[in-house]
């Protein structure tokens, strides 16, 4: 009997050995599928942690730079609002003139539309500086008017007992001797002078140009044709 007892006498150590290895395996088990109970503890590597890093202070003690988040500049370095606006547009044209109340502006104007131009007179009052053509040595006004008669224009004027022929008034010095020259080839005493007159002036603009050369050029063409004129620059 005692040798029946020694003999079994490891069995119950077995199978507490198999009952504490089934622990082990079911605890192993269950802590892969995430039960309630302690985890047993594994060598795992801990997840990064996120640092926030402050900005860095400017030396001088101010705000951190920003510089970056500011706005690119405008194009052109200037603000729209600030820019000057554009200079206008500068074109040339012709006028001719002053001319006195007369004929003389009405047929400069009807040769300009011969030509193709679109004019525009306009009247200017102001003092106008004249030159006097003047048949003078008239002995009475009777001779004085014979004189008119055989040239066939001119106004007798009488200034103290003075008999004299008033022949054209012009606005140029050069027009009012180109005029007197032929009276004195006929044997006339002729005198030219200035007067102030007041009075209205006409002027007549024509053409338009891009360059001040081209309006140049064109005026010298129109001086060709017997029409005096000058550039002014409009906007």
């Amino acid at each position: 009997m005692r040798r029946l007892v020694s003999r079994y006498t490891h069995v119950p150590l077995a199978a507490a050995s198999v009952v504490v290895l089934a622990v082990v395996i079911a605890w192993l088990l269950l802590d892969r599928l995430g039960g309630p109970w302690p985890r047993w503890p594994r060598g795992s590597i801990p997840a990064p942690s996120v640092v926030a890093i402050p900005a860095v202070p400017d030396p001088a003690g101010g705000a951190p730079d920003r510089r970056a988040e500011s706005p690119p500049p405008p194009v052109g370095g200037v603000p729209r609002e600030l820019r000057s606006p554009a200079p206008p547009l500068e074109r040339y044209t012709l006028e001719s003139g002053p001319f006195t109340p007369g004929e003389t502006a009405d047929r400069v104007e009807a040769e300009l539309n011969r030509l193709g131009h679109a004019t525009v007179r306009f009247r200017k009052e102001d003092t106008t500086r004249l030159f006097v053509v003047t048949a003078t040595g008239f002995l009475t006004t009777d001779e004085a008017r014979q004189a008119v008669r055989e040239l066939g224009r001119g106004t007798v004027v009488e200034d103290g007992g003075i008999a004299e022929v008033v022949l054209g008034r012009h606005p140029s010095l050069a027009e009012a001797v180109a005029a007197a020259r032929p009276l004195r080839a006929r044997g006339f005493d002729v005198r030219v002078n200035e007067a102030l007159a007041p009075g209205s002036q006409y002027h007549i603009r024509y053409g338009q140009f891009a360059q001040r050369a081209d309006a140049q050029a064109y005026r010298e063409a129109l001086a060709q044709r017997g029409i005096s004129s000058r550039v002014v620059k409009v906007r």
